[in-house]
């Protein structure tokens, strides 16, 4: 009886299709892990540019809205240019060469003061300088170590009467004595800080901050510069700006003012806004009448261009990736308040967020602390608890 055959191998063409089939099964897996691969890339790209911006916007709206705290509105924003780069506050460019060879950033300067509230001392200022030597009163000291350029505020009693100096030398916290020149170019310290007898002038801290972006290393860091001095302290806010705008938003009358409600706008195109024009109206004018605690708010003053008068800040922040988008796509950066139009799309992934900051201590009658009274009348209190 004969028995079946078994075949044991295969024929060309099955093993040709079998081939194929594994072929295209290692294409589509191939094809699967790229694609997870590029979106992971391409996430981890954009994830840090986005945290960047989120935590450098974040300080900006926290801070920026201390400005003017315990100060008059008049000192709470610096318009000088005389030590950041390029002695330009508006639009200021850079284009990063060497081996990074980044490209271009754009930054303007934003810069204000306002009063620490956890720091208060007594003293009185002599020596007819200046400089003019500040002694706090016996058994005081400051209690903590402050750099050279640092500012204080010194008040006569009421708070009417102030001066801004800045420190000539390092002090150490268990010091007593330092030595102070004007932070104001011609300003002179009223009689009263000096005068003896009497409650002795109160003696406070006021903090310095600037944002602006500075490279290091070869990319661009929007930074925060604890001091206006050349060689101030710097801590990193987010690293690859590409674009830093600012502008500023001035207060404006009402409907029914009596004085203005038909006054001219202070700024050049007719919003109320200065920053998002170039040009001679770019920036506030610190050359405006200021007002005063004792100008009516319903004063042309107020109204006025001056730095005094400025209600919220708008900032705009554009981040730029590290690296190119895995897909190479190409994209162009928004343009971003008053900066110039941006250059030819490319394939770096870029955020942008922008914020308007309200300056709650700008009124001129509020946040001051000690309490503002009149000094010819000390029973007139101008902001009752200092509020």
């Amino acid at each position: 009886m004969r028995r079946a055959s078994r075949r044991t191998g295969f024929t060309l063409v099955e093993i040709l299709v079998g081939i194929t089939v594994s072929s295209l099964v290692l294409l589509a897996v191939a094809a699967t892990v790229i694609a997870v691969n590029n979106t992971f890339n391409g996430h981890s790209v954009s994830k840090q540019a986005v945290e960047n911006g989120r935590v450098a916007m974040d300080y900006v709206e926290r801070t920026v809205r201390l400005a003017g705290y315990g100060l008059d509105p008049s000192l709470a924003f610096d318009f000088t240019t005389a030590t950041i780069p390029g002695s330009t506050k508006d639009n200021y460019s850079e284009t990063l060469a060497g081996p990074s060879a980044w490209g271009t950033f754009i930054t303007d300067d934003l810069a204000f003061r306002y009063r620490d509230p956890a720091y208060l001392r007594r003293g009185r200022l002599g020596g007819g300088g200046p400089p003019f030597t500040l002694t706090l009163d016996a058994a005081t000291h400051f209690d903590e170590s402050l750099r050279a350029g640092q500012a204080l505020m010194l008040a006569c009693p009421g708070g009417a009467m102030n001066f801004l100096g800045r420190l000539d030398a390092d002090v150490a916290a268990t010091a007593n004595t330092a030595t102070l020149t004007a932070a104001i170019a011609g300003q002179a310290p009223p009689a009263c800080l000096g005068a003896a007898g009497g409650d002795a002038p109160f003696v406070m801290l006021v903090h310095e901050r600037r944002l602006r972006v500075l490279p290091f290393g070869g990319r661009p860091y929007l930074v925060v510069q604890h001091g206006w001095q050349a060689d101030a302290d710097s801590d990193p806010l987010a690293v690859d700006v590409e674009n830093f705008q600012v502008s500023y938003i001035m207060n404006r009358p009402p409907s029914d003012s009596t004085c203005c409600a038909a006054q001219a706008p202070s700024d050049g195109n007719g919003n109320w806004v200065f920053g998002d024009t170039t040009g001679a109206d770019a920036l506030p004018r610190p050359g405006d009448a200021a007002p005063t605690y004792d100008t009516p708010y319903d004063s042309a003053t107020r109204f006025n261009g001056n730095p005094a008068n400025i209600r919220a800040v708008r900032v705009g922040i554009t981040v730029r990736s590290s690296r190119l988008m895995p897909t190479r796509a190409l994209s162009a950066a928004r343009l971003l308040g008053n900066s110039p139009a941006p250059g030819a799309p490319d394939a770096y992934f870029r955020t942008t967020l922008e914020s308007s900051v309200r300056v709650p201590n700008m009124t001129s009658r509020a946040f001051f602390i000690p309490a503002l009274r009149n000094p010819d009348n000390p029973q007139d209190q101008k902001n009752l608890w200092g509020g």
